[in-house]
């Protein structure tokens, strides 16, 4: 084997002729293209790289940049003992090169500490949603000519256009590979998979030059895209090819389909989003959004994760199709209302002609199909930390480390309002820390992180002249998550009833039972289990939770990201609710020190709510979720009993139809019984295909762990 075999993109990359890292970086991908070993399955029909550039010791990571494995590299040097001098000259050269891996220069100790003990933490990466319809239609030879133009507007900025053709070189190149090796195969292929590799070579031949000419092809293009270097996000599938799916013969496009979705399985694909609305209101569903939900059904797959986006105007019969595909248990789709997250964005400046291209990157953070870098998981913080922090004058009960402010004395406090205010000043110093961090670990992934490979792929950067990481896109706003916002307004609204309204308890002797984890303290405990809980309808609770919601999303957006937009504020858990629990001291709501069970989204604390799926909503829609700009997803479970039913699954949708109605973003819901998750836990032999949706994405109920378990076992399952 050949050092460029074997090590390709770093080959390319130390051997540019020019300095520019984003030259650099094109330069391996060029590499990688050209020597990169390739093998054709003829059963999976179509060709990509898939997880090539994972294999490697020196590698492109979307988020990090240049990675450098140098365990990885010592093991080629143990197996291939005649290239341990190239190998070594080559790991030299690259270390030269490199600058040191970003992660060490963002993470400070401060930064270490507030992620070790949950408070917070920040980064500046993410997945992306390429535009795949633009891509598909212009091809190449269109991407090519784009980048003409605009070299000729910004002649300063030659070097990054003539690495944008070093990318472009490389998407051809390794289609040109694909294309002769299929032709190769075909002389001894068995009579079975000639035909196969005849047409993929056909394809290869028109392709991603041009236009694709079938939903084959269509497949076939996105297909060499999606999987050259890294997995990601397909976004508004339907919307990039359902005009080659509608033009295409009914058998084949859905083989064609079936095979992409077994690709999509096997590669552990993020986010897929079908469905929604134009500007106008016009339904964009189309016959490919229907099959994407009937082989959902068909295949009970954990991934892709499936987004579908509704409106006023979405078809019966696809909200039908939607709602037989949740019945089948997957967890899916995760259902996002147009008429609150188009508004939502139009307030951030975005104009509604690009407010309804919205789809779901990584498991469900919103971005602008083609045109946005708007940070997934800029960075998080925990809302019940907060208000620790303001119970403990900033001191973390975790560590014992002050990681908040000094907000003073809980116990002088003698108004609500008073530690309400401690409260939110602690909130603010978690967002200030969050998006200052943020904004540095930007800044370092545009200056040592560029990516010309997704610089062809979103509108604004071939325009300006500037990298996907470097304010390219034409949006670029950011992304703050939430955790434990319920369990924070329930533990609020503990001590504003039994401390400030009814007198019969202290700050003091909450803080002396907080210690104490409620050792000893039943008579307190048991008053604070009677004490009204968000999402059961009861206007004291949720009128502090829509406060709360209110000023968090309202001061996120007063600060500006490097990338030259705003940050929103959404809520993913994903399978980080426990975790965070575990990080947290005892909290006024009765959670003892360091129990894992905590919210789970932007619904009530697992087991609290008591008053049905109804009550919860109207809960939840005391928030304004039209300031929510990243997903901000509300969970549900409901008995299998339930989906049983034509008359259930109606009951389903219209309590769905009336949340979104009123304003709600989201819904994600499970659809299992509580015996049979407490048995899969006992048994999981008997369970071992038992699907549950986890805070933005589905996941085998085996897999997680024990803690999740029990978070997800406590959400409270629900029939109408």
């Amino acid at each position: 084997m050949k050092i460029q075999e074997l090590e390709p993109f770093a080959c390319g990359y130390a051997a540019a002729d020019r300095d520019e890292k984003e030259y650099r970086i094109a330069c391996g991908f060029k590499s990688f293209a050209e020597h990169i070993p390739l093998s054709i399955d003829p059963s999976a029909w179509f060709a990509g790289p898939v997880h090539l550039m994972d294999r490697l010791a020196f590698r492109y990571e979307r988020a990090a940049g240049i990675r450098a494995d140098e365990s990885r590299c010592r093991a080629e040097r143990e197996a291939n003992p005649d290239l341990r001098a190239e190998l070594d000259r080559l790991m030299d050269r690259f270390f030269a090169l490199e600058t040191p891996r970003i992660i060490s220069k963002v993470r400070s100790p401060e930064q270490e500490t507030m992620e070790r003990c949950k408070a917070a933490w920040a980064a500046g990466g993410g997945h992306s949603n390429p535009d795949y319809e633009l891509l598909l239609r212009i091809g190449t030879n269109g991407i090519r000519e784009r980048i003409a133009l605009f070299s000729k507007i910004h002649t300063d900025r030659q070097t990054f256009y003539d690495a944008l053709l070093l990318c472009v070189d490389a998407l051809e190149i390794i289609a040109d590979r694909y294309k002769a090796l299929a032709l190769a195969m075909q002389e001894t292929a068995a009579d079975g998979d000639k035909a196969i590799l005849a047409r993929l070579a056909a394809a290869l031949d028109h392709v991603p030059r041009r236009q694709p000419r079938d939903f084959f092809e269509a497949c076939e293009m996105f297909w060499l895209i999606f999987t050259f270097a890294d997995i990601d996000s397909p976004g508004l599938f339907d919307y990039a090819l359902g005009s080659y799916y509608e033009t295409s013969g009914e058998e084949d496009r859905y083989a064609c389909l079936t095979k992409l979705w077994e690709l999509f399985y096997q590669t552990r694909t993020w986010n897929l989003c079908i469905g929604g609305s134009d500007e106008r209101g016009n339904d964009r569903s189309c016959a490919l959004s229907y099959d994407v939900l009937k082989l959902a059904r068909e295949k009970k797959y954990t991934t892709p994760n499936i987004t579908m986006r509704v409106h006023p105007n979405t078809p019966e019969a696809l909200w039908k199709a939607a709602v037989e595909t949740l019945a089948s248990g997957i967890g899916m789709p995760a259902i996002y209302n147009d008429e609150c997250v188009c508004p939502a964005l139009e307030a951030l400046g975005i104009p509604p002609s690009d407010s309804h291209l919205y789809c779901m990157n990584g498991c469900n953070q919103i971005d602008i199909f083609g045109k946005s870098h708007m940070g997934l998981e800029d960075g998080e913080i925990s809302v019940a930390k907060a208000l620790e922090f303001a119970l403990f004058n900033g001191v973390c009960q975790y560590s014992g480390e002050r990681l908040g402010l000094e907000t003073g004395d809980p116990t002088g406090f003698d108004t609500f309002e008073k530690l309400y205010d401690a409260f939110l000043r602690q909130v603010d110093y978690l967002l200030d820390y969050v998006t200052e961090t943020s904004n540095k670990a930007q800044a370092l992934f545009a200056a040592y992180a560029p990516n010309p490979w997704k610089s062809i792929q979103i509108q604004g950067c071939i325009e300006k002249g500037l990298d996907y990481k470097n304010r390219g896109p034409i949006y670029g706003h950011g992304q703050i998550l939430t955790e434990g916002l319920p369990d924070a307004v329930d533990s609020l609204y503990a001590l504003k009833t039994l401390v400030y309204d009814t007198g019969k308890y202290t700050v003091a002797d909450f803080i002396a039972a907080l210690n104490g984890d409620f050792e000893g303290c039943g008579e307190l405990l048991a008053d604070i289990r009677a004490v009204e809980k968000f999402g059961n309808d009861c206007d004291g609770p949720d009128a502090l939770y829509g406060a709360v919601t209110d000023h968090i999303y309202r001061y996120a957006q007063t600060k500006e990201t490097f990338r030259g937009g705003r940050f929103g504020i959404g809520c993913s858990t994903f399978e980080r609710a426990a975790n965070y629990g575990r990080h947290l001291g005892a909290l006024p709501n009765g959670k003892k020190k360091f129990a894992p069970l905590l919210a789970d989204s932007i619904g009530p604390t697992p087991g609290n709510d008591k008053a049905g799926p109804t009550a919860v909503l109207n809960s939840v829609l005391c928030s304004n979720q039209l300031l929510a700009t990243s997903g901000n997803v509300l969970q549900l479970k409901f008995s299998k009993a339930q989906f049983a039913t034509p008359a259930g699954m109606q009951a389903y949708l219209a309590l769905a139809k009336t949340y979104f109605k009123q304003g709600g973003q989201t819904l994600q819901i499970n659809v299992v019984s509580k015996e049979e998750l407490l048995d899969a836990k006992q048994h999981p032999e008997r369970h071992e295909n038992l699907i549950v949706r986890v805070g933005g994405f589905s996941e085998y109920f085996n897999r997680l762990e024990p803690d999740l378990q029990d978070n997800i076992i406590a959400r409270t399952s629900v029939e109408l």
